[in-house]
């Protein structure tokens, strides 16, 4: 690390005696009594950086309870102290706001290997070798499901092939997914009774061989039609397990993660949050993004559903819509599913996605699939507009985006949505007309570097470079006036750089700044964030798209004590040292949740 031994056994030792409650308010209760006015702590000392609206550099920070009370010189804070304010020496380390991961899915994430350690797959032989242990493991005639292995990620850039699951496990129905669009072994569709004739469900398809008519045994959002397959297979919510969320938020603090915006909470999950909240356990803020699922069918039966999706607990806290809750658990947008994904070929896309084994795609004229029908998702649109709900959509392709920016300016024309700072998830491929567009309804995008670092080799090879100058174009979406937010879509596995997908946000804003892509080196250049911008993407922009800029995202008077200190200057280091950036110590609300050893 980066610092100095003895100036880190000073923060550490003042911090274990301030902090041993590891709350801070209760620490100082007596000084805070007997010397009313005055900050509970002050930390200086620092290389403050704030964040705020001229991204200044102060020297020192005065706390009071969980608020953040005064920002400024070492001498201009120091002068607020009282003979009971606590002085934290930083050491001159590098002093942030807590940072804010805009798209993670806890609960999946937490309970994803419950029961057995899931691996991370470089190759389809990785693939294989899991396969192969699972089948001594589980009894013939159980569900074997690979999930969220993509194929973009693959040494062979490409899904396994029906013949290739059957040659592993004959007797066993294996379904390997990676999103919505998925391949199965031969059991599984002779289980399932999946034969030539079965038609297509809703919104999916059965892939077919085109000579033979035959299912090939890719399936796009067709899951539905499969017997028999375990609930949590596809699934981006878990069980609602306190002992394992706590120990992922934990980990989440660890890497100086203070808020989190969940794109699905369930009602469990909401349950579960706040339950941690009354219990003084929640060592992260959280945003809930709630679902609104098909069936859609007609208006009414829309209208039903959103004042449904608001309706209350057993706690008696109501479920929506956006805004609902307090600094902890705040309801957040209404996020409906529009397409597909780019990591596994069924993003909506203006162009064919063109033939070729990597997504098993036979059709020339095949461009991905929208799951909502514009029709349908103009009413969606424009009745949660009525009731009060900020709206994101998951829109991965360029297609898909433009249906959805259609549907954001009809709610515009017949209810007003400017101001509201409706959102687009994911967005990754966006357009010059499009952008100016966002500009006009002032509609904001939660975006994952990391598909940059870890996609971009295999997208490169089908889409070619044309089609990819408007990947993730995070200069674009910033010179156009536009908020966009970095998050991680983080889904499987517990590591922060081995998850699916990885969490770390040290990685993204290192990859926001350099563009870095595995294989290739730097992709589209011009597109690179500068350090400041790359840290407001992990801060102050995701406060902003969730209507929470006002009590966090930068240092500065008035804000929720959420800060964080790490071990070295991101504004000046190397590079790529950013994205090996160690945190010292996480503070939320004023209380330290986490301090490395």
């Amino acid at each position: 690390m980066n610092f100095s031994c003895s100036g880190y056994r000073v923060i550490l030792a003042v911090v274990q005696g301030l902090f041993l409650s590891s709350t801070l308010a209760h620490a100082t209760a007596t000084a805070t009594a007997a010397d009313d006015g005055k900050p509970d702590a002050i930390i200086r000392n620092a290389k403050v950086i704030t964040v705020d609206r001229d991204n200044r550099i102060a020297e020192a920070v005065a706390l009071k309870g969980n608020r953040i009370v005064a920002v400024g010189t070492n001498t201009e804070v120091d002068a607020l102290a009282g003979p009971m304010t606590k002085k934290i020496d930083a050491a001159g380390k590098a002093l942030l706001p807590g940072l804010y991961d805009s798209h993670v899915h806890p609960l999946g994430a937490a309970s994803s290997e419950k029961d057995h350690p899931i691996p991370s797959f470089a190759s389809l032989d990785d693939i294989k070798t899991y396969i192969s242990e699972r089948v001594k493991t589980q009894k013939k005639g159980t569900w074997i499901v690979v999930r969220y292995a993509f194929p973009t990620r693959l040494r062979e850039s490409r899904f396994p092939t029906r013949a290739e699951l059957d040659a592993i496990a004959p007797d066993h129905p294996v379904l390997h997914q990676a999103g919505p669009a998925g391949v199965v072994n031969s059991k599984a569709l002779t289980l399932s009774g999946i034969t030539q004739d079965t038609p297509d469900p809703p919104a999916g398809k059965i892939v077919k061989d085109p000579e033979t008519n035959e299912p090939t045994g890719m399936l796009r959002n067709a899951y539905s039609v499969l017997k028999g397959l375990p609930r949590d297979a596809y699934s981006d919510d878990g069980e609602p397990d306190s002992a394992r969320v706590k120990d992922l938020f934990q980990r989440y603090n660890t890497r100086g993660l203070t808020s989190i915006a969940d794109r699905g909470a369930s009602g469990p999950a909401l349950r579960l949050y706040r339950r941690l909240r009354d219990d003084g356990e929640l060592t992260v803020r959280v945003n809930a993004t709630r679902i609104l699922s098909p069936p859609f069918e007609d208006r009414d039966k829309i209208v039903k559903k959103l004042n449904e999706l608001a309706g209350y607990t057993t706690e008696n806290e109501p479920n929506g819509p956006s805004g609902v809750g307090d600094d902890w658990v705040r309801i957040g947008p209404m996020k409906v599913f529009l397409d597909g994904g780019m990591l596994n070929g069924t993003a909506a896309m203006r162009e064919p996605w063109g033939v070729g084994p990597t997504y098993q795609i036979t059709d020339p004229d095949y461009r991905g699939q929208l799951f909502v029908e514009p029709k349908t998702l103009a009413i969606i649109a424009e009745e949660a507009a009525r009731r009060g709900w900020q709206m994101t959509a998951h829109s991965a392709g360029e297609a898909a985006m433009d249906e959805l920016l259609l549907a954001y300016e009809r709610a515009d024309r017949t209810v007003g949505i400017r101001g509201r700072r409706w959102l687009i998830t994911h967005a990754n491929f966006a357009s010059a007309e499009n952008l100016e567009r966002c500009a006009n309804l002032g509609v904001g995008a939660d975006i994952q570097p990391a598909w940059i670092y870890k996609d971009t080799r295999t997208l490169l090879e089908v889409l070619g470079p044309k089609r990819m100058a408007w990947f993730h174009p995070y200069r674009k979406w910033i010179d156009a006036g536009l908020t966009i937010g970095g998050g991680s879509d983080h889904m499987i596995r517990l590591d922060a750089l081995g998850a699916t997908n990885p969490w770390d946000p040290w990685l993204g804003i290192w990859i926001a700044v350099t563009r870095q892509a595995e294989g290739i080196g730097a992709f589209n250049p011009d597109q690179k964030l500068t350090r400041v911008e790359a840290i407001r993407f992990y801060t102050i922009n995701n406060a902003r798209l969730h209507f929470e800029e006002h009590r966090k995202g930068s240092i500065e008077p008035g804000k929720l004590a959420d800060l964080i200190l790490v071990d070295r200057d991101p504004l000046t280091c190397p590079e790529n040292d950013l994205r090996t950036t160690e945190v010292l110590w996480t503070m939320v609300g004023g209380s330290i949740v986490y301090q490395s050893r």
